[in-house]
């Protein structure tokens, strides 16, 4: 076997496809004269072939030379040729060892290393190979980071420097605070701490002269010892902040309700895609509005409505209920309204495009789905696989138009139901909810069937144990025990693991995920008791006059119907083709990575479908530098979220003037609408009282918090937390049976998360504004889900 251990003055050390871009920077900074300390490469070749414990002693030998070369101490690194490209530098996703020491420690520390990186090159879906560099390690008085660019606000001819004292792997991983410092020039601004000013204007001296030698802004670590400073590493910023143009006029609004975190411009662009469709539903409805305009802001989206009548720029007050009224009558564009209103009421959304779902149009767009789902689409050639995509969009734009249909006979029956309830009885919305709790039963479906899985996984002695020991690799580990389990458990993650999180295909999905997939295999879910629901119909149905028991009985079994066909319909023509065009989308960039395209497989996601699409057929003029700019938009905007409105605010129409059809269908609507995204609750004054918000799960629980920001934390998620988040979508509702309670920023009583919560049984409370900004991580609370409250428990 290969054992060649190549130092950082062997030519072969500055080649990036040897011994991974961090391996090779070390070696063109040693070339360029700057102060590195001593360095061997396990090339990739070697650490391709990396052997299992015990390490062939020609291995050994060679790493215990190198180890006598280097020192009694060494960090250990990994070295990635995917890493530090020109569009992302995945800093943090491969693995480093300090203060290494002896051979055995050494090679463990490899073991180590490549280990994490093949997991993190997994979830990255980069491609290429891993190498390992093995340091001296400095005996440092200070050591940190130096950006020669403000890697917040992207401001230029300054030196954003950290430190902290020792070694600083601790204030790389967030662990110390450290001195956070600012220089222009020699001046210094911020807290040294205890880094000596001399030291901080040395190292940004090094940092400078670093960017003048190789053209760019620089990200770089370092150490001092006794004065002198080392470099210990140094990569491009290939994102710094760029603050994007905000929509001009009046009625902006930031969708935070259905875009809690930035959106990639892949899954926007899919979102926009469908927006004729939606336009066409509402102009079927006789709705008072005629679509949302949108503007794209680096992730962020802004939305306006534009009025069946009048413009969307418009402030002013709308016109009183009497002239609105006159106004609907007598101009034609209202009158269009009144009369497709009319036409919806009588033959379409009571039943008929309740009973065309049934009938036709779920199995049309199952059907649909599954059969692009079994294409091979590695083995297409471009015109077929922009064919594919094609396909896989005009199914998307049919599930939407299906699915926006299906909103008004959702409002319809629900505000029939709520409106008998409530005006009789005064109940709040959680008890009227309560009735719902079972009755979605493709909220459950993944767990039901996950549920199966759990306790034949449970029993082949030794399957816990191992996939404990190798979480990453579930199907590997269960085909050790039993191929039949582990082809269902794959057949699972088929079924239910590529649904959309945050309504985004150009984020990963639990499909891609292995290790949370291991972690609901080895979840021990709670049984939910159903029960609850009906007694809460019962008691309704007893409280009620005599003469309106009948009314009820009908319209509760109606709105059970409608609430169980509003999830599932947001799987089957929401999920699935978005996913489909998630699995086209992998593909496409691995093609345009292996011909140079693009430089790494997550710059997809920074590209519209329309580029890539043009990209495969050919024209890939300026894609890097679009994905560089975007990628810079989306820093700004996670570091300085632009303002919830913009420009003026226009008030919603009184209705109570409007013909009867047109109150019979807009009203329903606003009504949902105000249940989806309620206005912000009042904490009460109450001891322990933390938050308050809507009650849209009943029950009380307690546990530790677990505050989720975005997709890329969700593996945090651990069995017993109280999930905080900003809102959830469908594709969440698997990681339920994991937690005891959920807080959420939006939401409300007929939100997606409210039904997940209550078909697990998991009280929640919705629509706090401020979860994710007052909570804590760890703290340990108690969730009353009927009263909408979060209490202290500590």
């Amino acid at each position: 076997m290969n054992t060649e251990l190549l130092p950082l003055n062997d030519p072969r050390s500055l080649d990036a496809t040897v011994v991974g871009t961090k391996a090779a920077g070390l070696a063109a900074l040693r070339d360029a004269g700057f102060n590195v300390p001593d360095a061997f490469a396990v090339p990739v070749a070697v650490a391709d072939d990396w052997p299992d414990d015990p390490v062939p002693e020609p291995m050994r030998q060679a790493v215990a030379q190198a180890c006598e070369a280097l020192g009694p101490r060494l960090a250990v690194r990994s070295s990635a040729t995917w890493e530090d490209g020109t569009t992302s530098a995945h800093a943090g996703a491969t693995a480093t060892v300090l203060d290494v020491r002896g051979v055995d420690a050494t090679l463990e520390a490899v073991r180590h290393c490549l280990s994490a990186s093949a997991q993190a090159q997994r979830s990255l879906h980069e491609r290429g190979g891993v190498a390992i560099v093995l340091q001296r390690l400095v005996a440092a008085d200070h050591s940190g980071v130096a950006f020669t660019a403000d890697p917040i606000s992207g401001e230029r001819d300054v030196v954003r420097l950290a430190a902290t004292e020792g070694l600083g792997e601790a204030l790389v991983q967030g662990e110390v605070v450290g001195s956070d410092v600012t220089l222009r020039g020699d001046t210094i601004d911020g807290d040294l701490a205890t880094l000596p000013a001399e030291d901080a204007r040395s190292v940004a001296d090094v940092a400078r002269r670093i960017e003048a030698a190789f053209g760019r802004p620089q990200d770089i670590e370092w150490a001092v010892a006794d004065g002198v400073v080392h470099v210990l590493q140094a990569r491009p910023i290939t994102v710094l902040p760029v603050e994007p143009r905000l929509p001009e006029g009046n009625n902006w609004q930031k969708d935070v309700a259905h875009y809690p975190e930035p959106l990639t411009p892949f899954g926007y662009s899919l979102m926009a895609a469908c927006g004729e469709q939606i336009r066409g539903v509402f102009d079927e409805m006789g709705l008072l509005v005629r679509g949302l305009e949108e503007e794209f802001v680096g992730g962020e989206v802004y939305s306006r409505v534009l009025p069946a009548m009048g413009s969307a720029n418009s402030s002013a007050k709308p016109p009183p209920a009497p002239i609105l009224g006159v106004a609907a009558r007598l101009v034609p564009v209202m009158r269009k309204r009144t009369a497709a209103a009319r036409a919806a009421i009588d033959g379409r959304f009571r039943e008929g495009w309740v009973d065309q779902w049934h009938a036709t149009d779920r199995a049309e767009m199952a059907g649909r789905a599954e059969r692009l789902g079994a294409v091979d689409l590695a083995a297409l050639d471009d015109a077929d696989l922009l064919g594919h995509a094609d396909e896989c969009l005009r199914l998307a734009q049919r599930g939407q138009q299906i699915h926006f249909r299906l909103v008004m006979p959702l409002a319809q029956r629900l505000y029939r139901l709520h409106s008998l309830v409530a005006d009789e009885l005064g109940w709040e919305d959680t008890a009227i909810a309560a009735m719902f709790a079972g009755h979605s039963p493709a909220t459950r479906a993944a767990d039901d069937a996950m549920a199966d899985l759990r306790g034949r996984v449970r029993s082949h002695a030794g399957a816990v144990a191992a996939l404990e020991a190798d979480p990453a690799q579930p199907i590997d580990v269960l085909a050790r025990f039993d191929e039949g389990l582990a082809a269902e458990v794959a057949a699972w993650i088929d079924e239910h693991g590529w649904a959309m999180v945050n309504y985004d295909a150009g984020v990963p999905v639990l499909a891609e995920r292995p290790t949370m997939i291991t972690q609901l295999l080895l979840n021990e879910p709670e049984s939910t008791d159903f029960d609850g629901a009906d007694a809460a119909a019962d008691e309704a149905r007893r409280a009620l006059p005599a003469g309106r028991r009948a009314e009820f009985d009908e319209a509760l079994q109606q709105a059970r119907e409608i609430y169980a066909v509003r999830e599932d319909n947001t799987i089957v023509v929401g999920d699935r083709p978005f996913a489909l065009l998630r699995r086209w989308m992998l593909t496409a960039a691995d093609r345009l990575v292996a011909r140079g395209t693009i430089p790494t497989a997550s710059d997809a996601a920074y590209l519209t479908v329309d580029e890539l699409r043009a990209a495969i057929g050919g024209d890939t003029a300026e894609l890097t530098e679009r994905v560089v700019r975007r990628r810079g938009e989306e820093a700004w905007v996670r570091a300085t979220p632009g303002p919830l409105y913009i420009g003026n605010q226009g008030s919603p129409p009184d209705t109570s003037r409007l013909p009867a059809p047109l109150r019979e269908v807009n009203e329903p609507v606003l009504w949902v609408i105000g249940h989806e995204y309620p206005p912000p609750v009042e904490t009460p004054d109450e001891a322990d009282v933390l938050i308050a918000g809507v009650g849209a799960s009943a029950g009380v629980a307690e546990g530790r918090v677990r505050i989720i920001r975005g997709y890329e934390e969700m593996g945090r998620i651990q069995q017993g937390d109280v999930l905080v988040c900003q809102v959830t979508s469908p594709s969440w509702a698997p990681l339920f049976p994991l937690v005891a309670a959920v807080v959420a920023d939006g939401g409300g009583a007929l939100s997606h998360a409210a039904i997940a919560s209550r078909e697990h049984g998991v009280p929640a409370v919705l629509g706090t504004a401020n979860g994710t900004s007052t909570l804590r991580d760890g703290q340990r609370v108690r969730i009353d889900g009927t009263r909408g409250l979060v209490y202290d428990a500590a």
